[in-house]
């Protein structure tokens, strides 16, 4: 599924952090869910080897994830104008995907012309990296900025994100664009994947 936005069925994001002088401890949950309803299915390999489908009737492709990323960080920079903070800590990832398949006659390599197949894989990786924010002017227009890095039982990952944010009495409101990628071995069940786009958002400050 290139196109994964038409397919969203459900979505959750929530970040928190709490801060004290110069260090912080940041919470960030993710959750998406997609569907994709007749999904083409070509060749099915099992036991027997790699087999035609000779016709496709009705398969469903699911795919599905949730990540927590957990981090402490220390302000290296703390102006009115401008924002800089290091940060080190460990993000936990859980892939699901899941094959419902209906074919129009038996095929060797599956048990039967309909039923279920699920492969889930869970990353546990450290990250470091830095995020902060740039002030235009004397105004309450600012830049967010993030990025970090790491490694685990992924063989990368990596995060980014960069947005405008207009400052209230109560908080903030940005519009970001967030990018996050994932690479593993090519024996694994998810072996690469890349979610982004665009996010609109409001931060309290309390």
């Amino acid at each position: 599924m290139n196109d994964v936005l038409k397919y969203l069925t459900g979505a959750f994001f929530i970040n928190g952090e709490a801060r004290k002088g110069r260090f912080g401890v940041a919470l960030d949950f993710i959750y998406c869910d997609f569907t994709k309803a007749n999904s083409q299915v070509s060749t099915v390999t099992g036991p027997g080897g790699t087999v035609e489908v000779p016709v496709n009737a009705g398969t469903t492709t699911s795919l599905g994830g949730k990540m927590v990323s957990l981090t402490g960080s220390y302000a290296l920079l703390s102006r009115s104008d401008a924002e800089l903070d290091l940060l080190a800590g460990l993000r936990y990832t859980h892939i699901g995907a899941t094959l419902d398949w209906e074919f129009s006659s038996a095929v060797n390599a599956v048990p039967g012309r309909t039923g279920s197949a699920t492969q889930s894989v869970d990353l546990w990786d450290g990250v470091v990296g830095f995020r902060g924010s740039l002030r235009l002017g004397a105004g309450k227009w600012f830049v967010p900025y993030y990025l970090d890095a790491g490694t685990g039982t992924s063989r990368f990952t990596w995060q980014s994100m960069l947005g405008i944010g207009y400052s209230f009495h109560w908080g903030d409101l940005l519009l970001a664009y967030r990018y996050l990628s994932f690479e593993q071995a090519g024996d694994q069940a998810v072996q690469r994947l890349s979610l982004a786009g665009p996010a609109l958002g409001a931060t309290w400050h309390f």
